[in-house]
């Protein structure tokens, strides 16, 4: 017993049990003599002053986020992949190779969660994979199920269906489908079990007038509408994302004086546009051959490989006044990469050499002989006859085959003086070659027929083929036989700060729809006439669909549509 008294004159007795020490007996205890009473006596203490803090046990907290905000910050942690119940079917998710299987690659979505894409999804179009464990893979999520979280970088023809479809509609999935036959308006394409259509300015950056080489084609497709059984799919917007990948590895590189291979996307009277990898680029028809070129159509045509050298290249400036600026601009020459024949020609045609060709343009000043193929030289008036003469006519025409002798050579200026020749004797006096006049850019014919009579302009709705006749920055004047209107730029379907001239050169034919008719005033829409052809290229191609009946499965006529076709 021990018998306790406090500073403050409390007395506390309690009942205490000794331990044993180490290695006594039990007889050593029962001896023990009961314990004393032990009177505690308080000692002088200086005084203290505390401040008593609570017990951070007690304390309450105050938590600066909401539970929603904490768990999703718990799922950043993670590595910022949503945990498995929290992914959706369509979801876009970037995984990491941890594993290759013999038919399955397992990827890692951050923390603790993983998913499997089928390895023929990983490899490219000559069937070799080029990714190994490690390399991360930007997929969707297609089945978040039993088997686990199963991602695919496009949606199968297998596991397609209409919900599915609506699900890569909003995620922006691709999808792989099968074309089957070619439509008014388009393409009739097999996603799974679900038929869709494709408009024919879907299917390619640029409008493609022969569709029949696509049947027969699996292609990838973006989904773009998705209502009640009617499938609207785009293969251009898959093709534009590409380009933009590939536009910006090639600006990495790309700088004046490279010389790169493209392939010819459009031929204009000024020239010729070149896809050179995501990146278009123009060849003007001064810069396609050394020797003279009539139209580009004569040495290039679309879908050609050509070879080009970057002469010039101009930023696009979204903040320029000049709406020219604000488009970026790639000028290519053909002609640098090829000899240049006046390297030759300056060797061969010494003054007084004497030499034969043939007259190819006729001029008030005088007449061109062509001498070799890109080698031109020039007979003034005054070498042409020994007695004046009114006109060049008077002593040659076109096509004639005529002997000269070389007068005068500026090799500078790449400039030929010749003198005609008569029976082998030289005529005239001639003039120094730097003294020729410059020849006129153009022979335009002086005249034009009138226009016939206008029939009355047409009705709001109408839509028109004209052709440019004038180019503002605030869009293009069309005419056509019925009359006259503008297109404002923003209704050319073309982006902010488009350099019009050069989507919309002179004389280019548009069709167009009239959006408003005030007296002869006419505003018309480009965008609105291909919205109505595609709407009229659906609802003709749903006419030509047979609703499912009469005890006969829908897949009938799809089914009819696949044989003769060789799947690969």
């Amino acid at each position: 017993m021990v018998t306790v008294r406090r500073a403050s004159g409390v007395v506390e007795t309690r009942q205490i049990e000794e331990l044993p020490e180490k290695g006594a007996t039990a007889a050593s205890d029962a001896a023990a003599p009961e314990a004393t009473e032990v009177v505690a006596t308080p000692a002088p203490v200086p005084t203290v002053t505390v401040i008593a803090k609570p017990s951070p046990l007690f304390e309450e907290a105050h938590e600066p986020q909401s539970f929603a905000e904490m768990f999703e910050h718990s799922a950043k942690a993670e590595g910022g992949v949503p945990r498995r119940n929290q992914l959706k079917i369509g979801d876009k998710v970037k995984a990491k190779i941890f594993q290759l299987g013999a038919d399955t690659a397992f990827l890692t979505l951050g923390g603790k969660s993983e998913a499997m894409i089928d390895l023929g999804e990983l490899k490219d179009d000559e069937g070799i994979l080029r990714l190994g464990v490690g390399d991360e893979v930007e997929a969707h999520v297609v089945e978040t199920g039993a088997r686990g979280i199963i991602l695919s970088r496009k949606l199968s023809k297998g596991a397609a269906s209409m919900s599915m479809l609506a699900e890569a509609r909003n995620s922006g999935m691709p999808v792989e489908g099968l074309v089957l036959a070619v439509n008014k308006g388009g393409l009739e394409v097999a996603v799974g079990e679900v038929r869709a259509f494709c408009p024919s300015r879907q299917v390619d950056v640029r409008f493609v007038e022969k569709l029949d080489a696509y049947v027969g084609e699996k292609l990838l497709f973006r989904v773009t509408e998705v209502k009640e059984k009617n499938v609207v799919l785009s293969r251009r917007a898959i093709l534009e994302e590409e380009q933009k990948e590939k536009a910006a590895e090639l600006r990495k590189t790309l700088q004046v004086g490279s010389v790169l291979k493209g392939k010819v996307v459009g031929v204009q009277a000024f020239g010729a546009f070149v896809d050179l990898g995501g990146l278009e680029g123009m060849i003007p028809v001064s810069e396609m051959s050394h020797l003279r070129v009539g139209h580009p159509n004569e040495l290039v045509k679309i879908g050609d490989d050509v070879e080009v050298a970057v002469v010039r290249m101009e930023e696009a400036d979204p903040n320029s006044p000049d709406k020219a600026k604000r488009k970026e601009r790639i000028s290519l020459s053909m002609r640098q990469l090829l000899e240049d024949p006046w390297t030759a020609a300056l060797e061969k045609y010494k003054e007084g050499v004497r030499a034969k060709g043939k007259v190819v343009r006729i001029k008030d000043f005088g007449a061109f002989v062509e001498l070799e193929a890109g080698i031109d030289g020039l007979i003034h008036i005054s070498a042409m006859s020994e007695r004046r003469i009114a006109h060049p006519r008077d002593a040659v025409k076109v096509g004639d085959e005529v002997e000269v002798v070389v007068e005068k050579v500026d090799a500078a200026e790449h400039k030929i003086g010749l003198r005609l020749c008569k029976d082998g004797q030289p005529v005239g006096q001639g003039v120094a070659a730097s003294e020729y006049p410059q020849a006129p850019a153009s022979d335009a014919a002086p005249g034009a027929a009138a226009r016939p009579v206008r029939p009355p302009a047409p009705k709001r709705g109408t839509v028109v083929t004209g052709k440019v006749e004038r180019i503002e920055q605030y869009g293009i004047f069309i005419g056509w036989e019925g009359g006259k209107g503008l297109v404002p730029a923003s209704e050319t379907g073309t982006e902010r700060g488009t350099d019009l001239k050069r989507v919309f050169p002179m004389g280019t034919e548009v069709k167009a729809e009239i959006i408003e008719a005030e007296g002869n005033k006419l505003k018309l829409s480009i965008v609105a006439a291909v919205r109505s052809e595609e709407r009229a290229d659906l609802e003709a191609w749903k006419k030509t669909q047979k609703p499912a009946g009469g005890g006969k499965s829908g897949l009938g006529t799809l089914a009819d549509k696949f044989k003769g076709l060789k799947l690969s």
